[in-house]
Formats: structure tokens, C-alpha cells, sequence
């Protein structure tokens, strides 16, 4: 049986539409928005459900709210994006395993069609495009494991790497090798070998974080360039 969707609030649209403003950059880091200023951007809504979407922000470190002042974009340190990885290798391998050994032919139908579209952007050279169907892919990998939490904190992660400023497409690498990094990952699922599935997923994570630490650090005065091995290998 089908479950009624319930609507989502004001606040819960407020909330996705100025994440996805801040990942994108419409508004700048470390200026200080009115929830009245942030209102008037989301359509003219009113004050309070652009409060309730700060505090859900805020929540996930995002953004800061000053007391009587405003709220401030936070951009995502060189520590905090080396925690999101980190926590990614904590909870997306397990789940990958867990997606080898559970996965359905339903699903991998699925996943297949969401990989096929992958491999076309990918293709096409198409940056936006390979970006998104990159987290779509994810993201269909741990919808089979079914953990709505674990799916919210990667999420959470993802959103943190991206709001500060990074991709590798295009300066690290380009759309076809980030869709190829995915293939042995991808043949491990389907084959149902949950090692290799681990395994695979932990060398893509580790790969993703390492080009980034080396990308940003030649950008910016106070990231480290020195990517060592302790930062991840203890996992």
C-alpha cells in the first residue's frame, strides 16, 4: 500500500533551497543575512520559517545565527572537510557491503539506469550533469541499505565538501574519470562480492579526498598541502 506524502512546511522548503544557494554559491560566506533579507530572496516569505530553515542549517553546521544580528554563511574548513571524508569511510563502506549482500535484481535494474545516465553525462562531458548523477549513484547505493540516518549524515558530508567551493571536475580530474572511478565499485555490487564492494568504496573515498586536499591546498593560504596517510588509513 502506498503512504500519503505529507507536504513539506515552508521552513523544510526554505531550508533545501538555501542549502542548495549556499553549495552553489548565490550567497557569499561570512556576511551577515537578515531573515527578513533571506525572505525577501526566497519570494517574499515571511521571517519565521527563514529562522526555522537557519536553525535547521545550523544544525548542520552550515550556518551561524547571532543573536540580534543575522545569519552568517560558515565556509567549510580544512578539518572539517577531512571529518565529512572520514565519516563517509565510517559509514559508506560497511553500507556498501551491506548493498552486495542484500541487493535485489529490482534493485540492481535501478541502479544500472541510474549508472547508464551516469556514464552518458560522463560522456558528454556534461560537468553539472556528471556531478549530479555522481550523488544520485550514491545515493540509490545506500537507499538499498535502507538506513535513512546513516543516507542524512552522508548527505550532510557530501554538503559540506561541496560548500567549500570543492569538486575535482574539471581541475583535478574530468567527467569520464570520475565515472570510470566508479566501474570496479559498481561491478562489485552487481557480482555481490561485499568485500570487493568495501574495498572499492573505500579507494574511491580516499582517491576523491586526496585529489581535493591536493586541489584546494594550492588555492588556499590556510589548508595544509600535506595529505598523509594517518588521516584516513586508521579506518
Amino acid at each position: 500500500m502506498e503512504q500519503i506524502q505529507k507536504p513539506r512546511t515552508l521552513a523544510e522548503e526554505a531550508f533545501e533551497i538555501l542549502q542548495d544557494a549556499i553549495i552553489n554559491h548565490k550567497l557569499q560566506f561570512n556576511v551577515l543575512y537578515s531573515a527578513t533579507e533571506l525572505g525577501q530572496m526566497l519570494g517574499g516569505i515571511s521571517r519565521t520559517p527563514v529562522r526555522e530553515a537557519a536553525q535547521m542549517l545550523e544544525k548542520i553546521g552550515i550556518v551561524r545565527i547571532e543573536r540580534n544580528r543575522g545569519i552568517r554563511i560558515l565556509p567549510t574548513s580544512f578539518a572539517t572537510m577531512i571529518e565529512s571524508f572520514q565519516i563517509r569511510l565510517m559509514l559508506e563502506v560497511p553500507l556498501i557491503s551491506r548493498v552486495a549482500e542484500v541487493r535485489t535484481e529490482e534493485d540492481l535494474s535501478q541502479l544500472n539506469q541510474i549508472f547508464e545516465v551516469f556514464k552518458n553525462k560522463a560522456m558528454s562531458e556534461d560537468i553539472t550533469g556528471t556531478l549530479k548523477s555522481d550523488r544520485d549513484y550514491h545515493l540509490a547505493l545506500l537507499q538499498i541499505a535502507g538506513n535513512r540516518k546513516a543516507i542524512d549524515v552522508i548527505s550532510s558530508c557530501r554538503n559540506q565538501v561541496l560548500i567549500a567551493g570543492s569538486a575535482t571536475i574539471p581541475h583535478s580530474r574530468n567527467c569520464m574519470e570520475t565515472f570510470e572511478d566508479h566501474l570496479e565499485l559498481h561491478q562489485s555490487v552487481i557480482e555481490g562480492n561485499s568485500k570487493s564492494a568495501a574495498t572499492f568504496m573505500k579507494n574511491h573515498i580516499v582517491n576523491t579526498a586526496t585529489l581535493l586536499i591536493q586541489q584546494e591546498s594550492s588555492r588556499r593560504d590556510n589548508w595544509s598541502n600535506n595529505c598523509k596517510d594517518d588521516l584516513f588509513d586508521w579506518i
